[in-house]
């Protein structure tokens, strides 16, 4: 789930949501060569998500020669980083979009 995960923050990152096959792979080639952060960032990410299928949910849309995220896998990147929440665990408490996050939960508190 991670890699998809690490798919749709690439997608995010880009001006129109869209790229080519080819640049995703460049952009996960340099992301998990990087170092240990960015895996360990996706893997716990991905513990809130574990059911995550991004073309089955439709966060993620192929066309000839390109992906694209929907705004549905914009607002699910939302609501599990929590942006714009004071708390993480505040955000993943909320209702998820057309059920995305099934069987996520809140982390444990420290």
């Amino acid at each position: 789930m991670s890699f998809q995960l690490s798919i749709l923050k690439i997608l995010d990152g880009q001006t129109d949501g869209r790229a080519s096959l080819e640049v995703i792979k460049q952009h996960l080639a340099v992301l998990y060569t990087s170092g240990q952060e960015w895996t360990v960032r996706m893997n716990r990410l991905a513990e809130r998500a574990p059911d995550l299928d991004i073309f089955g949910q439709k966060l993620v849309v192929r066309e000839p020669g390109v992906w694209n995220i929907t705004e549905e896998g914009r607002s699910f990147l939302a609501i599990l980083e929590g942006r714009g929440a004071a708390n993480e665990d505040i955000a993943l408490a909320e209702p998820s979009p057309a059920g995305l996050i099934s069987g996520a939960s809140a982390r444990p508190g420290p």
